[in-house]
């Protein structure tokens, strides 16, 4: 066995033996189907993990491709609450026009989702297995502190390397926390997670400017560039004039503008918490890259946690990531984050 087989076998045992502790009841006592694709590299892995968990556990095991779709979702819709359905893809299984997650979590049915995973490098895989490592207590502290402090605080500044400063002069919204615990009644989660994140209640309060570093393209994968460039923030509409900006980043803009009222808004304020994801140790799908313990931010309308605040006349139709130059958070006047890491 592996060094990555190994990290693999004991985090995706964690997961059921830990993050599944529904209501003091283990996973094991209700109905568990693990559905996976043999399509790429690390789904073979982290498929293997789990069957291997599973083998002494009544479960069901199944290959996305062996099966009727129409049946598998006639199976998946009749499980009972507090089933689990095991998700190890190597981008996304479409079964009928929703995502399975989604539905399931509307079912009450416990939903772990592995995805993207053939947009890993082949010397990423360890790093993957290291960022799906059991540390909910950890998360689970450090989040509800950054939400303590957030929900009660007005101003919010964000510095960056190079000196620009991204200011939110205002309060904001409750503040969501996804830390991998389902006692918390979360029923459904991507791995690996771990996050917290809010926006401004007032749109008009984010001004100034932050210097960009990473952004994702349309491959799913992050372009991290050689000089950051900066961004200008006025009441959250974001523009750029630095001849820095690359290429693909200004087509990024154009194409949001041509979507939703020639404006790209800047909305989401994320603080990832995972510790084992660094800029030297990386993920190349930006869906996971953004999981490391530093800040970014959503441009574009779109998003469901907050889709109320927004008339519904108005598109909301993308939502994507990039990733400030962040040297030091400033919340009220608390310093929660310098060097790569939270310090509350």
């Amino acid at each position: 066995m592996t060094q990555t087989e190994e990290k693999l076998l004991i985090a995706t045992k964690n997961i059921l033996d830990k993050n599944l502790t529904i209501n003091e009841l283990p996973y094991s006592e209700n109905e568990i189907i693990l559905i996976y694709d043999l399509e790429s590299p690390l789904s073979i892995l982290v498929a293997n993990a789990y069957i291997e968990n599973l083998k002494n556990i009544k479960s069901e095991t199944i290959d996305i491709n062996t099966v009727n779709k129409d049946d598998l979702i006639k199976r998946l819709w009749a499980l009972k609450e507090f089933s689990t359905v095991i998700l190890v893809q190597s981008t996304n299984f479409r079964l009928d026009n929703f995502r399975i997650r989604l539905q399931l979590h509307n079912n009450w049915v416990w939903c772990l989702e592995h995805n993207h995973l053939q947009y890993m490098k082949d010397d990423e895989y360890e790093n993957y297995a290291d960022a799906i490592e059991y540390k909910t207590p950890y998360y689970d502290k450090l989040s509800l502190k950054l939400k303590n402090i957030c929900d009660s605080s007005d101003t919010m500044r964000f510095i960056c390397n190079d000196g620009s400063i991204m200011n939110i002069e205002w309060w904001f919204e409750d503040m969501k926390q996804n830390t991998g615990n389902y006692e918390w009644k979360r029923r459904w989660g991507t791995l690996p997670i771990w996050e917290n994140f809010n926006e401004a209640l007032d749109f008009s309060k984010v001004n100034w400017e932050l210097s960009i570093v990473i952004y994702p393209w349309m491959d799913f994968q992050i372009r991290k560039v050689s000089k950051p460039f900066k961004i200008q923030i006025n009441n959250s509409l974001i523009t750029t004039n630095d001849e820095n900006t690359p290429k693909e980043f200004i087509e990024l803009l154009e194409l949001i503008k041509a979507s939703e009222n020639d404006e790209v808004l800047l909305r989401e304020l994320w603080f990832w918490l995972n510790p084992n994801l660094t800029n030297d140790k990386q993920l190349a799908d930006v869906n996971f890259f953004e999981r490391k313990a530093w800040f970014h931010v959503s441009i574009w309308k779109k998003h469901q946690m907050y889709r109320k605040k927004m008339h519904k006349s108005i598109v909301q139709r993308y939502h994507i990531d990039i990733f400030p130059d962040i040297k030091e958070i400033y919340i009220w006047e608390i310093k929660i984050f310098e060097n790569d890491k939270y310090i509350i």
